[in-house]
């Protein structure tokens, strides 16, 4: 029995069965031992996700590390960091509730506190870094969500067809039907939004990298 036996018999159950069948109770059948014993190894079921969402976390950064490769420029390893996690996200069912409010683990302080290093290095002030790290999670976690109802729908049967067929009426609905003709997958929104938020990432970069600059050449002429 460890601790990583428990995580992993809840990843399982949460592939096979959804988020919901995840408890201590059926853990503990799975692993033949009786449900107290898990509390040894695992204080709370809070802690189990946590510790879900941290290997969870890990499987994206066996492909993406903390910082980027040698002079790879941080906005291209900050898109490359978001997508990988967003592939692990879309592709563990129900992974996007269990990363959504979860707190890191002890084991993960040393992998943040060196991906925020970079931003900061980079001209970001600690608390802009952690605010950038914040907003692209929140913005893969609510996306990967949407990704996995959508599929959600499509599985239990759901007909939009007649809801389709008026949006493309481009007599009742102009704008509608427009956007329609030229609807793009999934994937490519979720490429337009990261787009989007790196662009104005590297923005306000270049806001502040400047404003520090004009301070010093204030500071040399005083």
């Amino acid at each position: 029995m460890s601790r990583e036996a428990i995580v992993s018999t809840a990843v399982e159950l949460m592939v096979e069965r959804g988020l919901a069948a995840v408890t201590l109770r059926r853990i503990a059948e799975r692993l033949n031992v009786s449900a107290p014993t898990l509390y040894w190894y695992i204080a709370s079921k809070r802690e189990l996700l946590d510790r879900v969402a941290e290997h969870l976390m890990r499987r994206g950064q066996v492909k993406v590390v903390d910082r980027p490769v040698r002079g790879q420029p941080w906005w291209e390893w900050l898109e490359q960091r978001s997508r990988t996690m967003f592939e692990v996200m879309v592709s563990v069912r129900d992974a996007p509730q269990v990363v959504a409010g979860n707190r890191p683990t002890l084991d993960m302080l040393a992998g943040y506190d060196l991906a925020l290093g970079e931003l900061v290095a980079a001209g970001f002030p600690p608390r802009e870094a952690q605010q950038v790290f914040f907003v692209l999670g929140a913005y893969i976690g609510g996306m990967a969500l949407e990704w996995q109802a959508e599929a959600a729908r499509g599985e239990a049967g759901a007909d939009d067809s007649a809801l389709l067929a008026a949006a493309q009426d481009s007599a009742r609905y102009p704008h509608l039907a427009a956007a329609a003709a030229d609807w793009s997958p999934p994937q490519a929104t979720f490429d337009y939004g990261l787009a989007l938020l790196i662009r104005g990432i590297r923005d306000r970069h270049a806001e502040l990298t400047g404003e520090a600059a004009r301070a010093g050449e204030e500071r040399l002429c005083r």
